[in-house]
């Protein structure tokens, strides 16, 4: 809309009565909510392919083959909530490798990577979940991420290979205790 064609529909605004232009702004709220929750659908149907970063992932060789369990806190975790607001959170990853083990600068270059990334907190743990997984085939991995709270509710979702709905063995039990804990010392959400 050129500059004209703006000051031209904003005198025709100007020179209505105020429940016209209620009505006017009222209707075009409504408009705008059905486009965004259009768009939102569209989202929804998107397999999680179309938000996988895995190609900024790299792996090293395990340098024993020793069983070991290493975790890793991401305090600062961020992305472009569904309401197209921004969503802040940590995650804790819990891994058992097998013959890659993870270079820890990819993965701090992985999460910077959904800043941009509009999505639910849910998909894009289920997208770390199976990036992760294809690229360093581990013998365990657990994914937790904990949101800071929104309206007053804070939110943690966590995603296990040891469980059997997603194709483990639940030959690990340590999770059936502490399915409320987050790896770490408890603290609250006022740690976040």
């Amino acid at each position: 809309m050129s500059k004209e064609e703006f000051e031209s529909a904003l005198e025709v605004m100007r020179g209505l009565d105020v429940e016209s232009r209620k009505k006017i702004f009222t209707t075009l709220r409504r408009e705008r909510q059905v486009e965004e929750e259009a768009a939102r659908e569209e989202l929804r149907m998107l397999p999680n392919a179309h938000w996988s970063k895995a190609h900024v992932l790299r792996r090293i060789p395990n340098p024993t083959g020793e069983a070991y369990e290493q975790k890793i806190l991401m305090p600062e975790f961020t992305f472009v909530g569904t309401a197209n607001q921004p969503d802040f959170g940590e995650v804790l990853l819990t891994f058992y490798p097998k013959q890659w083990t993870i270079e820890l600068k990819s993965l701090k270059q992985y999460k910077d990577a959904f800043r941009d990334s509009m999505a639910s907190y849910e998909r894009l743990a289920n997208v770390m979940y199976e990036d992760l997984m294809s690229v360093y085939d581990p013998i365990r991995l657990r994914v937790m991420m904990r949101l800071r709270p929104r309206g007053g509710i804070s939110s943690c979702l966590t995603i296990d290979s040891d469980w059997s709905i997603r194709g483990g063995n639940e030959q690990f039990s340590d999770w059936q205790n502490n399915t409320d804990r987050f790896g770490f010392e408890v603290s609250g959400a006022v740690r976040l």
